[in-house]
């Protein structure tokens, strides 16, 4: 009995009183001919998909888990806000498993603002086909799972699951589905979401046979018998279904608008008036609200020893409080708390497609829209800012577009020690040296962004990486060598070499440098100056696919998107605080790791913005050089003087030394 006890800890079932408890398995007896039948019947209840896992298809899941799956089955509208690292991507997997699995001729559509992310459920539906030989003994020979590549499909029997790229929806348009997954839906456009994605479901699953039950139920009404008594709890299995998932995000954002609604349509419990003051107006003559749920699993409610306890401890020391309460917590937070406020960068990202702010835009009141890019525009002129790497941070270049009246963020590019050996393991890269692969992609970079001015911080590795850009041995044909720029007031003995003089070293160390940095790049924020690209869902896609198609790992549009991202986290964790001295310090939280150690969070990719729009601001600020003009033949020559009757033009301490000569 006790070793019993032991084995059967994880389902808690001390904390159940065993009066409760109750065995499904005695509603099934051996001796009955329709056995079989009973215990199918008894499987295909939500109250029992624990079984149903355990002997179609060989998965062991928690009691809490059970219920996750139950209570999605029972509502039209569930919404899932869950922990990172609890296993949603999985138990969205399984359950569509579940759908196609028990519904007959089901169509399940799962969608993900990157192709990416309904990929990596299907990839899950993938082991579950893999390690379920009665499930694979109960399909036909055209089931299991398909790639093509622009969607996935796994077919279970007449009933499939399609994960498809979102795109821009006009590919998806067509499309139909009883049930729909919108996973990580903070990412999904809700325009989308709203015009294309939900009308997936808008279509009764059988619509004739629905029209015929409806039609069968007036008319039972009017006879005034009741022969169609439903528990409104459980929704009809051929119901439609949308599930909204993901991880909580900033109360800004669509996510967080429709979790205030979920949450207010549940709390009206049915009630009209506070309906109408949801809808500002009668809710549909068809509405329940009992159709809506929200499923929100923090970390804290899951069974120890779930999770690895102390990696969340180590990310509760060193992340940022606001972005712990959304990855662990499941809380929609208002806005990060720093010096660049998370209102103030999402107002800076162009988007004139599915946004409902109004549009940015240039001095000609034209509408600003790009993307992030893997390749510039030969006519225009760009500005690196790098952050070398030390021993543990990463190595991080921030590429700015000039646009004359603003300055565009267009690409984004990092890499550390562990990737860098990775490349080279791989045959991705022949550099062994770190900084010295990292000066050959900062050249790669300058051949596809045209490059006027680089901002590299001279701490940690920038030595090394300066030491790369004019070492002869690593120079290619055609590329030149690359040195200081050269400043008149403070004279160098590279100043006369040979190459381009078009790199800055910034030293963080100087506060008056630092203060115009941040200041300044708050103000180009806050006049909309400096800006970020919209996240264009379809040119996304269309880059997934041809990487897919070319074998292209690494230095993908979809990484740099992704690294705009982050570049966008990192922005909104920098705290300003005072030194001793009183001066103003810009930083990420301090933290304490398991150790007792203080630390930082990175922000490799804020330097490298900030290095670069300085080094942008400085440059817009500079009048364009005075231009020379040169005349052939000798001096006694008098048509060769111009208007002024000066034979030399240029600047007066030149000219006025050498004019004057003959």
């Amino acid at each position: 009995m006790k070793l019993k006890k032991i084995n059967e800890a994880w389902l808690n079932l001390d904390q159940v009183d065993e009066k409760d408890l109750f065995n499904p398995m005695s509603l099934v007896k051996m001796s009955e001919d329709d056995f079989h039948y009973r215990l199918l019947w008894l499987m295909t209840r939500p109250e029992y998909f624990s079984f149903l896992c355990k002997q179609i298809l060989n998965i062991n899941i928690l009691p809490s888990q059970a219920l996750f799956l139950c209570e999605m089955w029972n509502r039209k509208f569930p919404m899932l806000i869950a922990s990172r690292g609890f296993g949603k991507s999985f138990m969205l997997s399984l359950y569509s498993i579940l759908r196609a699995l028990i519904l007959p001729e089901r169509k399940v559509v799962v969608v993900g603002a990157a192709f990416r992310q309904s990929k990596v459920l299907f990839e899950y539906m993938e082991t579950i086909w893999n390690n379920a030989p009665i499930l694979r003994s109960m399909c036909d020979a055209s089931s299991g799972p398909r790639r093509d590549v622009d969607r996935c499909v796994m077919r279970i029997n007449k009933s499939r699951v399609t994960c498809l790229p979102l795109g821009d929806g006009q590919k998806i348009r067509g499309q139909r589905a009883n049930d729909i997954i919108s996973d990580e839906f903070a990412s999904i456009p809700r325009d989308i979401f709203e015009t294309v994605v939900a009308g997936f479901a808008a279509v009764s699953s059988d619509p004739i046979e629905n029209v015929k039950k409806i039609a069968a139920k007036k008319k039972a009404e009017e006879l005034g018998l009741d022969l169609f008594k439903e528990d409104e709890n459980i929704i009809k299995k051929n119901d439609n279904q949308i599930i909204l998932s993901g991880t909580a995000y900033y109360d800004f954002n669509h996510f967080a608008e429709y979790w205030k609604k979920w949450k207010s349509i549940i709390q009206s419990q049915g009630k009209k008036s506070r309906l109408r003051d949801i809808f500002g107006e009668d809710p549909p003559k068809d509405f329940n609200w009992k159709d809506y749920s929200i499923i929100r699993i923090p970390y804290e409610l899951l069974p120890e020893g779930f999770m690895d306890a102390s990696q969340v401890a180590r990310s509760k020391a060193t992340v940022h409080a606001g972005i712990y309460q959304m990855e662990f917590g499941a809380c929609f937070t208002r806005d990060s708390q720093g010096f660049f406020k998370r209102t103030l960068i999402e107002s800076c990202v162009t988007d004139d497609k599915y946004n409902e702010k109004p549009a940015i835009k240039d001095s000609q009141d034209n509408p600003i829209c790009f993307q992030a890019q893997l390749r510039g525009d030969l006519n225009k002129k760009y500005v690196f800012g790098v952050d070398p790497a030390s021993e543990v941070d990463n190595f991080s270049i921030v590429v700015i577009e000039l646009n004359g009246d603003h300055r565009r963020i267009v690409h984004v590019w990092t890499t550390n020690r562990e990737q860098h050996k990775e490349k080279v393991k791989s045959g991705y890269s022949t550099e062994s040296d770190f900084y010295a692969y990292c000066a050959r992609k900062i050249r790669d970079l300058m051949k596809i962004f045209p490059c006027v001015h680089i901002a590299m911080d001279a701490g940690g590795g920038g030595i090394a990486v300066m030491e790369s850009l004019h070492d002869n041995d690593k120079i290619q044909e055609g590329e030149h060598p690359i040195w200081e720029i050269i400043d008149e007031n403070n004279e160098k003995d590279t100043d006369y070499n040979r190459g381009l003089h078009i790199l800055e070293m910034c030293q963080f160390s100087r506060y008056d440098w630092l203060a115009e940095a941040n200041h300044g790049m708050r103000k180009d924020f806050e006049d909309r100056i400096l800006l970020f690209p919209m996240f264009d869902t379809l040119s996304l896609d269309i880059s997934s696919i041809e990487d897919d198609m070319k074998g292209r790992s690494y230095d993908t549009l979809e990484q740099c998107v992704m690294e705009i991202e982050d570049l966008k986290d990192e922005l909104a964790m920098i705290q300003i605080t005072q030194t001793a001295t009183g001066r103003d310090k810009w930083d990420t939280p301090e933290t304490v790791v398991g150790t007792g150690k203080k630390g930082k969070l990175r922000k490799d990719r804020y330097s490298s913005l900030l290095m670069a729009n300085m080094a942008a601001r400085t440059i817009d600020r500079t009048p364009d050089a005075e231009t020379y003009n040169f005349y052939g033949g000798f001096a006694t020559v008098e048509k060769s003087k111009d208007s002024t009757g000066k034979l030399y033009q240029g600047p007066q301490w030149f000219t006025d030394g050498m004019n004057g000569i003959y």
